[in-house]
């Protein structure tokens, strides 16, 4: 199946974020906001984006917002791109919206917005048509690279 996200972060998996304009906490309200060239990284998972914000609560993330050529990485070479991603753990969905592609070894999927049902490991195309291309090489959009882990 093809992975977009790694399931909500366990308490003992390190995390590291970096951003080039900084990054701002505001603890009354919960909300992490950080700009200009984010990178988000875990074992599991590398994001980047222009701008990242993060609503929590008693120490747990309820939902992540990345904007501005957004790129998630995965170990495995999945490579998912699009104008923004919001990841909200209640549902434990991540959708990918603005020229949404997720691309794998072996497919690749183009869309409007991609849902992708994390717990039931399930992709939804909305907002239109989805194309779709299995056991064919296909390039990536041009995006900008990640920094490597």
């Amino acid at each position: 199946a093809v992975l977009l996200a790694a399931p909500p972060i366990p308490q003992d998996v390190p995390l590291k974020m970096r951003a080039a304009k900084g990054i701002r906490l505001d603890l009354a309200r919960g909300v992490g906001v950080a700009e200009g060239e984010v990178v988000v990284e875990r074992a599991d998972v590398t994001v980047c984006c222009d701008r990242a914000e993060a609503k929590y609560s008693d120490n747990q993330i309820e939902r992540v917002t990345c904007q501005g050529r957004v790129v998630i990485l995965r170990p495995d070479g999945t490579k998912a791109t699009a104008d923004e991603a919001v990841f909200v753990a209640a549902e434990d969905r991540l959708t990918h919206s603005g020229k949404a592609r997720v691309d794998t070894k072996q497919a690749s999927l183009r869309a409007p917005t991609i849902v992708y049902d994390i717990k039931k490991d399930q992709l939804f195309v909305r907002g239109g048509r989805g194309h779709f291309s299995y056991l064919q090489k296909t390039k990536a959009p041009p995006t900008r690279r990640c920094p490597p882990p």
